[in-house]
């Protein structure tokens, strides 16, 4: 049996009882399989070389982009590290994933379906502490505090993910709240299009988190 650890990965390798060829392989605590055939140290080497191929890939979020649908769930990163979209898949820290199943086509130019995560959502999955309570879907784990690191690592993701196009007819309104806010690390910044044509209400601003101010310029 081997115990160790890869590139910040906790490995476990064993034989399967009753066929000494074959080992059970563990990796963050998730077996990922029963009856790999080998030995110990083909395992180790094995799992080495898909921890290598995953970090020189661009890592969580990028790497089931060029490898479809593999090395997706979060048992396969550093513990601590990601953060865990929606459809449990694991992302840089407020980043998104780029698999198939995560973004949609889009008629202003490929937008991803999951937007970045809060930067109040739990540490290991995107909802926020009232969202774990009965929750079914999560595990029955509770809300964990987000890191300070990855709080910041969320806002900046906010907020360079939506950055005005180049293309001037798809400019934003960008306009921004001229107060801070309690909860954000920058002031709230305006997602309508330049003159607001998909607004519900052209009166009003409104930011990523939904938060809106009284759209000055607004005609009645």
């Amino acid at each position: 049996m081997i115990r160790t650890t890869y590139r910040g990965r906790p490995i476990k390798v064993l034989a399967v009882r009753g066929n000494p060829h074959q080992r059970k392989l563990v990796i963050n605590g998730r077996t990922i399989h029963h009856g790999w055939q080998g030995d110990d140290a083909q395992a180790l080497d094995w799992f080495r070389q898909v921890i290598d191929s995953i970090e020189d890939n661009g890592g969580a979020g990028m790497v089931a982009m060029l490898v479809p649908g593999q090395y997706t769930e979060p048992h396969w990163y550093e513990p601590g590290t990601i953060d865990v979209n929606p459809n449990g898949h694991a992302t840089r820290p407020g980043s998104i994933c780029m698999c198939p199943l995560c973004t949609i086509d889009d008629p202003c130019g490929g937008k991803a379906r999951f937007t970045p995560l809060d930067p109040q959502a739990c540490r290991f999955c995107h909802q926020f502490a009232h969202d774990h309570r009965n929750n079914v879907h999560l595990d029955s784990h509770r809300y964990t505090e987000p890191t300070p690191e990855q709080r910041d690592a969320r806002q900046a993701a906010i907020d360079d993910y939506h950055q005005p196009d180049d293309d001037p007819d798809e400019a934003t309104c960008d306009a921004i709240y001229p107060q801070d806010v309690s909860g954000y690390l920058g002031r709230p910044r305006c997602l309508y299009f330049a003159d607001h044509r998909d607004a519900s209400d052209p009166d009003f601003h409104y930011d990523h988190r939904g938060f809106r101010w009284p759209h000055k310029k607004a005609v009645r």
